[in-house]
């Protein structure tokens, strides 16, 4: 693989939809060859096991129609592949070189891949009975059109789980997080591809996310209902699985006994 090819900086890209997208695709495609091999080694080989537990969250169906967002060389589609056999599952990704690497590791008939933009997927609303996302949202050119995207898509109470990185709401805990961030995930990146940059952005993109309060508020003003919180790592990464509410029913929750049926009965634990 040749290295250094790849020099742009996120921080002259993050501040726009256009300039984050355009990087995120560049950067992507830089890192797909070895990111599987990243997502283990800044994880200490705990991202699988992270994946399959934000997969367990999600509620038995027989046959439903599952959109993995930014899905990457296809961990979570084959997740939700498994889980449900005889669903359907759309994986959705920025860049091509990842889906070529899902596209050679499918021996799916109801798992297909599609290259689109999180924030503007083009498939039909209300659709989706399951979303999911692993390091997804953080890395949408808008964040705030990614939800409205993923609460179109989604069937009357529909589900959506969110793996990904999260931001406390203490600014010295910021700092401490982002330097820890920086400095791992930059090693990682100089060790794979000679570059820090390639993995360090995960720290310049969780300096511009919402903190966890304001990522909340902001899933509330979109109409979605948290059933379900957990935290890994020492609280670096968030679970999160979320409801679309039924028609009429505003941002309501949903009541107990419909969300326990579901096996998304509302809890927090830190793991």
């Amino acid at each position: 693989m040749t290295r250094g090819k790849f020099t742009l900086k996120i921080k002259e890209h993050i501040l726009t939809p256009d300039g984050k997208r355009a990087y995120n695709e560049q950067h992507f495609t830089e890192a797909a060859s070895r990111y599987d091999v990243a997502t283990r080694a800044m994880s200490f080989g705990r991202d699988a096991a992270w994946k399959r537990s934000m997969v367990a969250e999600l509620p038995g169906l027989p046959e439903p129609s599952c959109i993995d967002l930014a899905c990457g060389t296809g961990d979570i589609a084959f997740l939700l592949a498994e889980k449900y056999p005889k669903g359907k599952v759309v994986g959705i990704d920025l860049t091509e070189p990842m889906l070529d690497l899902a596209r050679k590791r499918n021996t799916n008939g109801h798992v297909n891949f599609l290259c689109g933009d999180m924030t503007a997927t083009g498939l039909p609303d209300a659709d989706a009975d399951v979303i999911t996302g692993s390091y997804a949202v953080r890395n949408a050119p808008d964040l705030r059109q990614a939800f409205q995207e993923i609460y179109r898509l989604l069937k009357p109470n529909g589900v959506v789980a969110l793996l990904d990185f999260s931001k406390p709401a203490n600014h010295y805990l910021q700092r401490l997080q982002c330097t820890v961030l920086r400095f791992w995930c930059g090693f990682w990146g100089l060790m794979l591809h000679g570059n820090a940059e390639i993995h360090s952005y995960i720290a310049a993109s969780l300096e511009h996310f919402p903190d966890r309060d304001q990522l909340r508020a902001l899933i509330d003003e979109t109409g979605l209902c948290i059933c379900h919180s957990q935290r890994f790592y020492l609280g670096i990464l968030e679970l999160l699985v979320l409801r679309k509410p039924a028609h009429g029913t505003g941002t309501a929750p949903a009541t107990l006994d419909v969300i326990e049926e579901q096996g998304l009965a509302e809890r927090t634990s830190s793991g």
